[in-house]
């Protein structure tokens, strides 16, 4: 628990030093942080043989487009993702289980590569170094706090088939938590209204727990604890930043729609 306390406060300074920093050292950590985390999942399905080598090539495409062109560009990252990974699989001549070799590269394309996509989306919007603190720390403590209230006074399951350990009283004070950072932190501080905090606050609250539980399918589904171990007490990338990644996404689409 120490380690877990000690670790989740340097991740929270160094979170805030660069997303305020911006520019080319917050896209740099963003590529590290997907490739990280991209080839963690493809180590997470090495019994599906994925075709990593086109995962990374098709991660570094769309990151750089999403951070030097715009949304519409990234986009074709994947397609050309996957004439590569089409390519890749197709040099040694049919085999079986192709088509689940493809399905997995591009799944891990999707998952990470967008993810982190968005987040370099949001940090390009005006006001955007609010906008994205409120998303990493909005996710962060809906984290936090379900995962203390569900620890110490959790008794009703909330997929226990996914993720035993996760309770509905965890769950509801997580809501809560992420609920009140957005709306102080974004109307005290960000510049966002009241109502708009909230909007933001309600998607991240109801988004992030599914990017955990998809985590959870995921590893329940090859029998693996940890997806890595690159933060102690924490895990690795996947494991720290699963409900970020579908955060980012919905978070984009509430600001540009609604701000």
């Amino acid at each position: 628990m120490g380690t877990r306390v000690i670790v989740g406060f340097v991740l929270a300074v160094l979170a805030i030093i660069i997303v305020a920093y911006g520019g080319l050292w917050f896209f740099a950590m963003m590529m590290l942080m997907g490739l990280i985390g991209i080839n963690e999942f493809y180590r997470l399905m090495r019994r599906y043989r994925p075709i990593a080598l086109a995962g990374f090539v098709g991660l570094g495409l769309m990151l750089s487009l999403a951070w030097f062109a715009d949304p519409v560009s990234a986009m074709g990252a994947t397609a050309a993702t996957l004439l590569l990974t089409f390519a890749l699989a197709a040099i040694p001549g049919p085999r079986k289980g192709v088509s689940v070799r493809i399905g997995v590269t591009l799944l891990g394309l999707v998952w990470v590569g967008w993810g982190v996509a968005y987040l370099l989306f949001i940090r390009q919007l005006p006001n955007g170094l609010w906008l994205t603190l409120l998303v990493v720390f909005g996710t962060w403590a809906g984290d936090t706090v379900a995962y203390f209230a569900g620890r110490y006074f959790g008794a009703t399951p909330f997929a226990p088939r996914l993720s035993p350990k996760k309770t509905w009283e965890g769950y509801v004070c997580g809501v809560f938590g992420t609920l009140v950072v957005v709306v102080f932190l974004g109307t005290l501080y960000g510049g966002v209204g009241t109502f708009d905090s909230l909007l933001l606050g309600l998607a991240i609250a109801l988004v992030a727990p599914l990017g955990d539980l998809f985590e959870s399918l995921l590893k329940r589904d090859v029998a693996i604890k940890d997806a890595g171990r690159f933060f102690p007490g924490h895990g690795g990338v996947l494991d720290r930043f699963d409900g970020l990644f579908f955060a980012s996404v919905a978070s984009y689409f509430v600001i540009t729609g609604l701000f």
